[in-house]
């Protein structure tokens, strides 16, 4: 959502800081979860639980994956945005980061998107930063706090750099 935030409002927003985002996630939206045959609080919960780093705080992981196992609707559509609206490949060059700053950050163990994702999508957009996070997975606000606020400090401290805020 941060990225589609900076392409169409950047005279909004000062910066954006997209967490494990990319131009494009393709794959990860499927129709069958929806299925009454289909499980898909258990079917998500596994997978949550594979997108967290192994070293983590299991009481945070714990909490992460019961979040995800409740079968919210919501993550329906969050998925169906996240692998099926959301497509920014050959528009990245038209983000304004003179207007919007950007800094994106991705954590090592994410298989959704990957730090590669997240370094190539920055890399096309001109004056984009890009902060990969060590031993830390997909969900780093709630898996592991600790981790996520240094590596959110080090993003607001581009940030301040780069538009004097």
């Amino acid at each position: 959502m941060a990225l589609q935030l900076a392409h169409r409002y950047p005279e909004r927003f000062d910066a954006v800081i997209p967490v494990e985002g990319a131009s494009h996630s393709p794959g990860f939206y499927l129709d069958w979860w929806q299925h009454p045959h289909a499980n898909a609080a258990q079917v998500c919960g596994s997978g949550v639980w594979d997108l967290m780093a192994p070293q983590s705080p299991d009481a945070d992981r714990w909490k992460t994956w019961f979040y995800y196992t409740q079968g919210s609707e919501a993550f329906k559509g969050d998925l169906y945005f996240y692998s099926v609206d959301h497509d920014l490949r050959g528009k990245l060059g038209e983000i304004q980061t003179d207007k919007c700053a950007v800094v994106l950050m991705t954590g090592e163990y994410d298989y959704l998107t990957t730090p590669e994702d997240g370094a190539r999508t920055a890399s096309q957009i001109p004056g984009a930063e890009f902060i990969e996070m060590k031993a830390i997975g997909h969900f780093p606000m709630s898996e592991n706090y600790p981790v996520f606020k240094g590596y959110l400090v080090q993003a607001l401290d581009l940030i301040r750099a780069k538009t004097s805020v």
